[in-house]
């Protein structure tokens, strides 16, 4: 695993010809919470980067700064001192290092819906300024089936839905599943199935849920990868580090490598073609 590194960046650059020009938007949700959903955010961000990603984490869970808390970071400002004019882009993204930054969201994100013209310029006009700062914008949604929550997904390029086996949350994830509606008529929805004890199991959920879409909603959905139970992610939520960098050996972490890999087209199809930062924000606005 030495040189594991250095083949995950030849990787990157034999494929960076397919690299999407404009920055792709990934909503990252779960159907209920405490299925591991912000870890698997801060740590995919991470696994990015090691394929020369720049990652941006929107923390889009308006009651909660997870992300925040699972980097141990406390960020001065956020999306509202944007909204209000007090701060530009620049001001309120949060360097963490390693190629990502993260936008703190806080409740600023529902008054997007209600700003005058002047200052939707100046918001647009900043988020503009992202696509040449990152490749990637990663959104940590709520759980459930908010109002925010579905916007982000059905405006997003492609939605990852992450879910345990247990019987609650394949429900809970089918729900979502069933709420959401796309303005293009077309979700590129994927799965990753979180804590299971076997790849086994992981396909044996999967199955379960791809069987109950395809029949009762008719929604394609893919299996994106899943993350074994490992105890070092536990470890790292109480250390508020994530695994990727208190144990990037574990399992869990290679799991998320491998998902990563997927995300960046390396080992499935090549990513999908994004219409950027402008066009998230322009679906986001059709959808309020």
């Amino acid at each position: 695993m030495h040189d594991q590194a250095s083949i995950l960046r030849q990787m990157a650059s034999e494929r960076e010809v397919a690299m999407p020009r404009n920055m792709r938007v990934i909503a990252v949700s779960s159907g209920k919470g405490g299925v591991g959903k912000t870890s698997f955010v801060v740590n995919l961000a991470l696994a990015l980067t090691e394929y020369n990603y720049r990652v941006i984490i929107l923390d889009g869970d308006l009651g909660l700064a997870n992300v925040d808390v699972a980097f141990g970071i406390t960020p001065k400002y956020n999306i509202k001192h944007l909204l209000t004019g007090e701060k530009r882009i620049e001001d309120i993204l949060y360097p963490i290092g390693k190629g990502i930054k993260v936008l703190p969201g806080a409740s600023g994100m529902v008054e997007l819906a209600n700003l005058d013209r002047g200052q939707l310029k100046n918001v647009l006009v900043n988020l503009g300024r992202l696509e040449k700062m990152a490749d990637i914008l990663l959104i940590d949604t709520g759980a459930g089936l908010g109002h925010t929550v579905l916007n982000f997904i059905s405006a997003a390029d492609d939605v990852i839905l992450v879910l345990t086996p247990e019987p609650p949350s394949m429900t809970d994830a089918y729900g979502l599943i069933k709420s959401i509606k796309s303005p293009t008529g077309k979700v590129n929805l994927n799965i990753v199935v979180n804590r299971v004890k076997s790849e086994a199991e992981a396909k044996q959920a999967y199955e379960r849920l791809e069987h109950a879409v395809t029949k009762f909603l008719g929604m394609p959905i893919s299996l994106l990868g899943w993350v074994y139970d490992d105890p070092s992610v536990g470890r790292s939520v109480m250390e508020q580090k994530p695994v990727g960098l208190s144990d990037p050996e574990s399992y869990a972490y290679r799991c998320v490598q491998w998902i990563a890999g997927n995300v960046a087209g390396v080992y499935m199809q090549p990513p999908t073609q994004s219409s950027g930062i402008r066009g998230f924000i322009s679906s986001l606005l059709k959808l309020k």
